[in-house]
């Protein structure tokens, strides 16, 4: 592991605080300092920016204590805490944190802390730019005894552990009494364990020893109860460092509980990510308006031209589809044209459009082709005899042109035109 800094936190914000960089590879105190306050945090945030950071917190603030669990409240062990400890706590449970700590059969180690607090720690480390990797109550990086406790002094005050998941913060004042409780609570718990033995097996054993031992590293205060067993001297604060590097424990739990890394990457892209998404929606809402529109107006196209065919072509009342459509409007269009000949009727009407558009003051009533004699008949109206007689002369050019009998009635002049191919 590279360095790492340790911070450990104030019970009030106007309290000094204690911090340390520590080199596990060079074993050594990298550096290590004292800062007044809560609020110049700010002042150590170098440090902390390229290295793992743990904050540690006053064992006095935090209450460690064991629970019964009871039966079928396993699976939702952490809902149910709060309220297994309402009875044993002076304040409200919805102001408090409560983590488990440890569970050792149907017991449970638990720390509980006020939201107030650690929302003070949280708030002061985050307006510095710290970013911690751990939240630990300090007595639990205290070093772990099989045979008793450990106690070390900072600032004034004791810190004890006492197990893998349980300690105090306690003041010199009534550290000998807490002591003497902890005695006697091991007592009754010998005792009744020695009367379990008893009942199981009629041998005698050799008692066990009733004396309470603790290791400490600081200078050991006088008239204390227990066994004090000296060990050897180290700075408080890099003993704490060091466990803290080990330690399992992390407060930072249920709505403290620190987000994967990748979203702390992706927090600053939150507001494009937004953006792109109203933009998105936006679009996609567009593009089904615009697939509805077109939709409705396929629709429209399709009912028109079913309308049409229906007019066109009234013995094909039943259209099943617009295939069906296509392929008997290019059946009745290849019958009407002869077939892409140049007998068809379609083909007759091109080549006399151009004359007939020449010769505006002749208007066509009606058209009649017959096939078989491949000859065309139409019935057209003038103001005067010329303008057939005009008609004639044009279309004289590609046809053999039979002009039938003229007959004037009052400003119109009708007559009949034959039309055949020259051969």
């Amino acid at each position: 592991m590279s360095e790492f800094l340790t911070i450990r936190l104030s019970s009030r914000a106007d309290q000094p605080l204690q911090w340390l960089v520590w080199s596990p590879q060079q074993k050594e105190v990298i550096a290590s300092g004292q800062l007044d306050a809560i609020s110049q945090l700010n002042e150590i945030a170098d440090y902390a920016s390229q290295r793992i950071v743990y904050a540690l917190v006053p064992a006095a603030d935090v209450l460690m204590t064991q629970v019964a669990i009871p039966a079928g409240s396993s699976r939702q062990l952490s809902a149910v805490l709060p309220f297994l400890l309402e009875e044993e706590l002076a304040q409200d449970v919805d102001n408090l944190h409560v983590h488990l700590l440890q569970k050792s059969g149907d017991m449970a180690q638990v720390a509980v802390v006020e939201h107030q607090k650690v929302a003070l720690w949280l708030t002061a480390l985050d307006d510095a730019g710290i970013e911690i990797k751990a939240l630990i109550p300090d007595c639990l990086c205290l070093p772990l005894f099989d045979n008793g406790f450990t106690a070390a002094e900072l600032d004034g005050m004791w810190l004890i552990r006492q197990s893998e998941s349980l300690g105090v913060g306690a003041d010199r004042s009534w550290l000998a009494p807490w002591l003497q409780s902890q005695m006697v609570a091991a007592a009754v718990d010998e005792d009744v364990s020695e009367a379990t033995d008893d009942q199981e097996s009629p041998e005698d054993d050799e008692p066990a020893s009733d004396e309470l031992v603790v290791h400490y590293y600081t200078q050991a205060p006088e008239g204390m109860p227990g066994v004090w067993q000296a060990e050897t001297p180290e700075l408080v604060m890099q003993l704490l460092a060091q466990g803290a590097a080990d330690s399992k424990v992390n407060l930072l739990s249920g709505q403290y509980k620190q987000q994967p890394a990748w979203r702390k990457y992706l927090k600053p892209w939150r507001k494009v990510a937004i953006a792109a998404g109203v933009l998105l929606s936006v679009l996609v809402a567009e593009h089904v308006i615009s697939v509805q529109a077109m939709e409705a107006q396929a629709l429209a196209y399709k009912a028109e031209s079913e309308r049409i065919f229906r007019q066109v072509l009234p013995q094909f009342q039943r259209v099943p589809s617009q295939s069906y459509l296509r392929r008997q409007m290019e059946s009745e269009l290849s019958r009407l044209g002869g077939g892409g000949s140049t007998e068809g009727i379609l083909y007759w009407l091109a080549e006399l459009q151009p004359s007939l558009a020449k010769v505006t003051q002749l208007s066509v009533q009606n058209f009649r082709y017959d096939q078989n004699r491949n000859e065309m008949r139409f019935q057209a109206v003038a103001s005067e005899f010329q303008h057939f007689e005009q008609l004639r002369t044009l279309l004289d050019e590609d046809f053999d042109v039979e002009l039938g009998q003229l007959n004037r009635e009052g400003n119109q002049v009708t007559g009949a035109i034959v039309l055949r191919r020259k051969s």
